[in-house]
């Protein structure tokens, strides 16, 4: 029952701050370059987000408010997406000032790494291979966080631009988590460094389930956009979540492969054929190559809702066996590079969108 009424919450909370968004009139401004002609829409619904999991968590699982977990993902994630709010508002011609992409990734590292240092996120972690089970040095801990949070959040961002893309893959990969612990970790294990984390990660799972769920349905029209800002606020919430119970991590990776494995295609292009910066924006990520293809928006939105869904259900039909995921993980790693080396190096394809056809 909860969870029923937290839906309603989020939605009740969604649709009264979009109405006053658009009474005030902070809308965007659809560009002109690779957009379809529509209405401004508001844009900055992170702020709907953000309130609806601080509300529904502390009015739902009031027991979990004063966890130090909890309020290292509301807290520290805000600093964050106070940078990109800036960002965001200059773009709407709101502010003069833009902050300098340097410094919102530096803003992104920093408080990545207060936020494991302060709430002690990792601590307790262990890194289990079969039988081999060795300590993690928190210093190994905060790399590893901050390289995990710095791909969540480009790899769910560098999809953000066919409406509702991220906002699904972000919904899976939280529903993933989810029914991790429900289904898997709880049933196939028998101790825990923490049991009370493990449901603490289920609750916000689940509710930023609902939260990215609800946005998916919206955005699709559009009724709204998620943009860089929200796209923080959900890319740090899964690095987050998907190291605070540390285990079944090859089952997220799996998952959410997709969009990883096209961050690092990106990386690799850029930096190797392309001769650039790799933090420089362009258009060849996988929906610009489809597109390329001669796929249509709802045919690239499609592959990649579907896809994420199948992979997900694979990985939990796989249950604790992590060779499995193992086998799965490279099987689609090399049919993913494979395919993209074949059409856009051999064939020399291009490799995204030309702007001049545009």
């Amino acid at each position: 029952m909860n969870y029923l009424f937290s839906v309603l919450l989020i939605i009740a909370v969604f649709f009264v701050w979009r109405y006053l968004f658009k009474k005030i009139k902070i809308l965007d401004r659809p560009g002109a370059d690779l957009k379809w002609v529509r209405w401004p829409v508001p844009t900055l619904m992170w702020i709907f987000a953000y309130i609806s999991f601080v509300l529904t968590m502390i009015w739902f699982f009031p027991g979990t408010s004063s966890n130090n977990m909890l309020r290292g993902l509301v807290l520290w994630v805000l600093p964050i997406l106070i940078v990109e709010l800036i960002e965001e508002l200059w773009y709407m011609w709101k502010v003069k000032f833009r902050i300098p992409s340097i410094v919102r990734l530096v803003s992104h590292i920093w408080w990545a790494i207060i936020a494991v240092y302060v709430w002690k996120i990792g601590v307790w972690q262990e890194l289990i291979l079969w039988s081999f089970v060795r300590h993690i040095p928190q210093y190994v801990f905060v790399v590893f966080f901050v390289v995990r949070a710095m791909l969540c959040i480009n790899a769910i961002n560098w999809i953000d631009w066919i409406n509702a893309q991220a906002s699904w893959v972000s919904a899976i990969w939280f529903l993933t988590i989810f029914l991790l612990i429900k289904f898997v970790v709880m049933r196939y294990y028998t101790e825990f460094n923490n049991r009370d984390i493990l449901v603490l990660t289920s609750n916000m799972s689940l509710v930023l389930f609902f939260i990215s769920l609800v946005s998916t349905v919206l955005e699709y029209k559009p009724l709204w956009l998620l943009r860089d800002v929200w796209i923080m606020f959900f890319g740090f919430s899964l690095a987050y979540l998907s190291v605070l119970w540390w285990a079944k991590i090859w089952t997220l990776v799996v998952a959410l492969s997709l969009v990883i494995f096209d961050a690092i295609w990106v990386w690799l292009y850029r930096i190797l054929i392309l001769k650039k910066n790799p933090m420089k924006w362009d258009y060849t990520h996988i929906h610009h190559r489809l597109l390329w293809l001669k796929w249509t928006r709802p045919e690239v939105r499609a592959f990649v809702w579907i896809r994420s869904f199948v992979m997900m259900v694979l990985m939990l039909m796989q249950s604790a066996n992590r060779l499995n995921k193992i086998i799965i993980f490279v099987m689609m790693a090399l049919i993913f590079f494979w395919v993209n080396y074949y059409l856009f190096i051999v064939k020399k394809l291009k490799c995204g969108l030309d702007l001049k056809k545009d």
